[in-house]
C-alpha cells in the first residue's frame, strides 16, 4: 500500500509540474512574439496556435506509441523534451525562431497527457479509479492555478528570461518524480501493424463510452476557451482591475480543486454519467448567467458555478475513457482525449471571440454555452452505454 501511494504522490507531483509550463505561457506568448519584434497580428496568431496545430496529432501519435514501447518512458522523454523546448524560448532571437520553439514544444508535451493518463488510469483497482482520476484532475487544475500566477510574477520583476527559466527547472525537477514511477504492473506492449491500428482507432471512436467521454471533455474546453478569452473582456468593459479578474477565476479554480475529489467518489459510487451531466449543465448555466452581472461580488457565485461544472466533468469524462477502453488500447484512448481537450480550447477561443467581435461579450460566451448544452444531450441520448460504471 506504501508503494503504490508513493507510486501515486511521484505521479502526481510530476503531472502537476510538468503541466504548468503550457497553461503558463497560455496568456503570455502573443506579448513574447510582439517583445521579439513580431508586428503581423496573422503571425502572432499562427504562432500562438502552432502550439495546438502540432500538440493535437502528436498525442494522439505518441499515445498509441505508449501502448507499444510503455507508459513510463514516453512520460519521461517527453518531459524532457519540454524542458529542452522552454529553455530554448529564452534563446529565441526573432518570430521566426519563436515559431520554431512552438513547434518542438507541442510535438514534447504529446508525450506527456497520455502516457502520465495511462499510468494513472492503471494504479487504482476498479471499485477506486474515479477517485485516482479525480486526484490526476486535481494536478491538472492546480498546474493552471499555479501556471498563471507565475507567468505575472516572474515577467513583472524578472522579465521573459527568467519566466522561461523558472518553467524548464520546474520541468526538470518533475523529471526526477518521473524516473521514481515505475512501468504499472502487467503492463503488455502491444505490437500491431498501421493498418491495425486504424482498425482500433476506429472501432475506439465506435464505443459510446468513449463517444460520451470525448463528448464532455470537447465541450467542457471549448467553453473554457471562451471563458478564459471573454470574462477578462467582459470585466474590463465594467471598469473592473486585474485584481477583480484574478479573484474572479481563482474563485472557479478553487471550486473546480475543492469538487474534484468527491466528484471521482461519485464516479467509483453510481457511474461517471451523472457527475459529468451535472457538471455540464452546471457550465452552461453559469456561461448563460454571467452577462447579467455587472459587479465582483455577484459575478463570484456564478464563477463558482462554473468552477463546479469543472470539477465534475473533468474526472467524469477520464474515468469513462479508463473503463470504457480495453488496456491495450488505453494509450491512445488517452492520446485522443487530450487532443480533444487542446482542440475545444484551440476552436472555441477564436469562435467565441469571433461572434463577441461582432456583437458582444455576452452574446459570444452564451453561443458557446450551445456546444455544453449538446454535450448534455448527447450524455442523456446514449444513456445506454457498454460502461461498467
Amino acid at each position: 500500500m506504501k508503494k503504490k501511494r508513493f507510486q501515486s504522490a511521484n505521479l502526481l507531483a510530476a503531472t502537476f509540474m510538468g503541466t504548468m509550463d503550457s497553461n503558463a505561457m497560455v496568456p503570455v506568448i502573443a506579448l513574447y512574439a510582439v517583445y521579439l519584434g513580431a508586428t503581423d497580428e496573422l503571425f502572432i496568431g499562427i504562432i500562438v496556435a502552432m502550439y495546438s496545430i502540432i500538440h493535437i496529432p502528436a498525442n494522439i501519435i505518441f499515445g498509441r506509441l505508449a501502448d507499444k514501447i510503455g507508459l513510463r518512458n514516453p512520460f519521461i522523454i517527453g518531459l524532457t523534451w519540454d524542458a529542452v523546448s522552454v529553455f530554448l524560448y529564452s534563446m529565441a532571437a526573432d518570430p521566426f525562431q519563436l515559431l520554431l520553439v512552438r513547434m518542438s514544444h507541442g510535438l514534447g508535451g504529446g508525450f506527456v497527457g497520455p502516457s502520465s493518463m495511462g499510468i494513472a488510469s492503471r494504479m487504482a483497482p476498479e471499485e477506486r479509479k474515479g477517485r485516482m482520476m479525480a486526484k490526476y484532475g486535481m494536478a491538472l487544475a492546480l498546474s493552471v492555478i499555479v501556471g498563471f500566477a507565475i507567468g505575472g510574477m516572474v515577467i513583472g520583476r524578472f522579465g521573459y528570461q527568467a519566466f522561461f527559466y523558472v518553467l524548464s527547472a520546474m520541468l526538470f525537477v518533475a523529471i526526477v518524480f518521473a524516473v521514481r514511477v515505475k512501468e504499472p504492473e502487467g503492463f503488455q506492449r502491444v505490437k500491431s501493424r498501421f493498418s491495425e491500428d486504424m482498425r482500433d482507432f476506429i472501432a475506439l471512436l465506435k464505443r459510446k463510452a468513449v463517444l460520451l467521454s470525448y463528448s464532455s471533455i470537447f465541450s467542457l474546453y471549448f467553453v473554457m476557451g471562451a471563458f478564459t478569452v471573454l470574462v477578462p473582456l467582459y470585466m474590463g468593459s465594467l471598469g473592473m482591475g486585474t485584481t477583480d479578474v484574478v479573484i474572479a477565476f481563482s474563485t472557479f479554480a478553487i471550486l473546480s480543486v475543492v469538487i474534484h475529489y468527491p466528484s471521482g467518489i461519485l464516479c467509483d459510487k453510481i457511474g461517471a454519467k451523472v457527475p459529468a451531466l451535472a457538471g455540464l449543465i452546471a457550465i452552461t448555466i453559469a456561461m448563460l448567467m454571467i452577462p447579467y452581472f455587472n459587479t465582483l461580488l455577484t459575478l463570484l457565485p456564478v464563477m463558482a458555478i462554473f468552477g463546479l461544472g469543472h470539477g465534475l466533468v473533468f474526472p467524469s469524462s477520464s474515468t469513462m475513457i479508463v473503463r470504457g477502453t480495453k488496456k491495450e488500447v488505453r494509450g491512445m484512448a488517452s492520446g485522443v482525449f487530450y487532443a480533444l481537450l487542446v482542440a475545444g480550447v484551440a476552436v472555441g477561443a477564436p469562435i467565441a471571440g469571433f461572434i463577441s467581435g461582432v456583437s458582444s461579450y455576452g452574446l459570444g460566451m452564451q453561443s458557446a454555452a450551445i456546444v455544453s448544452i449538446m454535450g448534455a444531450v448527447l450524455l442523456i441520448a446514449l444513456r445506454k452505454t457498454e460502461m461498467s460504471c
